[in-house]
């Protein structure tokens, strides 16, 4: 006698059919589970690790009239330092075509609180917009410090044109 599944009296109940015959071998699914993607993974913690280096360059910006302070950290000797200024001048495009150039009073102070001090120029020639000219100004190229560590950077800028928005510095590090 065969049994059925489901008998007809009872069509709500949750029981699976029954089967005739022997029981299938349970054997464990080859391919599966971490092992399958275990190439993904590989991937991602390769992703992970490489994302975990400090980054070769930095980038802060200072609103306002200044005096502009930057806290820099030059803590590896074995790397050279490219530093460049950037700044916006919002103002009308007449005011903007007589910008040329801003004299900025740099100070540097080493982690032994030992003064550096030098006045540049950053030309203010730019990508101009109708209301806004953006300058980015290269500072000094492959500085290797005397001293190793956190230093001071302090821009004093005169004369600030009408709608000087603020000082940005970039700091990029150079692997030798």
């Amino acid at each position: 006698m065969r049994r059925s599944g489901m008998t007809s009296t009872n069509r709500r109940s949750a029981t699976p059919p029954i089967k005739d015959g022997p029981l299938p071998l349970m054997r464990p699914r080859v391919g599966t589970g971490l092992w399958k993607s275990y190439p993904i993974y590989i991937v991602l913690l390769i992703i992970l690790v490489s994302g975990c280096k400090e980054p070769m360059s930095v980038e802060r910006f200072v609103k306002g009239e200044g005096p502009y302070t930057f806290f820099v950290d030059l803590s590896d000797s074995t790397a050279t330092y490219d530093f460049e200024f950037y700044t916006r001048v919002d103002a009308p495009l007449d005011s903007l075509r007589k910008l040329s150039a801003l004299p900025l009073q740099v100070t540097w102070t080493s982690p032994s609180f030992h003064v550096f001090r030098e006045e540049v120029y950053m030309p203010l020639e730019g990508r101009t917009t109708f209301f806004s000219r953006e300058v980015r100004a290269p500072y000094r190229a492959d500085i290797q410090p005397v001293e190793p560590g956190p230093w001071t950077l302090m821009v004093r800028a005169e004369d600030l044109p009408e709608g000087f928005c603020g000082l940005g510095l970039v700091v990029k590090r150079n692997r030798q």
